[in-house]
């Protein structure tokens, strides 16, 4: 063959190569994509703490989505993990270095890690928008390249779409009861609101307003009284029901939701209809069953109805008064109510708000 015509023969079948390879490469790619991200983790049991500030505008979403997030991992994976939430920075920091636990959720962008730590641990690839990301110790390095392969894989599925829409989203849930709301999510806990609101036989707007009262819908959330998470419930209130990870955002709406449907059976039974039934337990959630018990109790005294809500309302005030703080009726003392009336007017009127915007 000429010199030539070889010289034009290779160039046209380096050329054809090229567009074949350029061809089939988008399809090697989504297929890999698309391929399982195999199961180094079958079988082990992880504990990760998520580092969280004692407040309720500092904690956003994150809490929940790493819930919700390695809840996922230990599905793919057939594994569990624990997480353990904590306030405190370096004792976070302390239990990774001593083996108290594999993983340490940190922001890569606030938090700073501990000089002495610096040179001892590796962290992963962005794990959200908001930049948190994996910590683990040098020697478990391992861990973090498993994380990482399976999260690429993850990041690329329907799942990782729906829950990052869920926890990402612009939400406007209003600051305040008589605001404006806009869109139709409240929270990226919608869901589960409306699951548990069946136990109650609410419109789960009542419940989603109920629980924006409570803590704004942020599940890490603490009080000085020990009340957590997204419903503001005791650990000791929890276990009654069954549940002991009380940050977790399922289980804490669960517990809360179960709370409520035993204070609200308890003044169906006493007589009260179902409305009055849900107001008086709406309440109760508040001040304490014992506080509610007095109230209704003056409410009788002072020839009210005890079971009408209004009744009550208008006893609530005079239990600050030493006169009334002080009769038979009264077992434990002075109670002013008025963070109980605040807290029952603005839960309906945001409840009302959610319902009209919200479907």
């Amino acid at each position: 063959m000429h010199k030539f015509w070889r010289k034009r023969y290779f160039q046209y079948l380096v050329a054809f190569l090229g567009a074949f390879f350029l061809f089939l490469l988008p399809k090697w790619e989504r297929n890999k994509k698309d391929t399982p991200s195999p199961r180094f983790l079958a079988g082990d049991s992880l504990s990760c703490i998520v580092f969280i500030k004692n407040s309720i505008a500092a904690k956003g979403y994150t809490l929940g989505y790493v819930y919700a997030l390695f809840n996922n991992l230990d599905q793919s994976q057939m594994c569990y993990t624990e997480i353990q939430p904590q306030e405190n920075y370096f004792a976070s920091w302390v239990k990774l270095a001593t083996g108290k636990t594999d993983i340490l959720v940190i922001n890569a962008q606030r938090d700073t890690v501990p000089g002495i730590f610096q040179d001892e641990v590796v962290s992963s690839i962005p794990i959200n928008p908001s930049e948190d990301i994996l910590v683990v110790e040098k020697s478990n390095y391992q861990l973090i390249q498993v994380f990482n392969h399976w999260f690429t894989y993850f990041k690329h599925t329907p799942e990782y779409k729906s829950l990052s829409s869920n926890f990402f989203r612009s939400y406007k849930s209003m600051d305040n009861a008589t605001g404006t709301i806009n869109g139709k999510h409240l929270s990226p806990y919608d869901n589960i609101i409306r699951e548990n609101s069946r136990i109650l036989g609410w419109d789960w707007h009542l419940l989603a307003s109920l629980i924006y009262q409570e803590s704004k819908f942020k599940a890490g959330v603490s009080s000085r009284r020990g009340a957590i998470g997204l419903m503001q419930i005791k650990e000791a209130v929890a276990k009654k029901y069954g549940i002991d990870d009380i940050y977790n955002p399922s289980e804490n709406i669960k517990a809360g939701t179960l709370h409520l449907n035993r204070l609200q059976k308890m003044y169906r039974k006493m007589g009260a209809d179902s409305l009055n039934a849900c107001k008086i337990a709406i309440a109760a959630y508040n001040c304490g069953e014992g506080r509610m018990s007095d109230c209704m109790a003056l409410a009788r005294q002072e020839g009210k109805n005890p079971l009408l809500w209004n009744d009550i309302k208008e006893t609530i005030p005079l239990m600050k008064d030493e006169e009334y703080y002080n009769s038979p009726a009264v077992k434990y003392g002075r109670f002013k109510g008025k963070e109980t009336l605040k807290y029952v007017e603005e839960i309906e009127k945001r409840y009302l708000k959610y319902k009209e915007t919200a479907p």
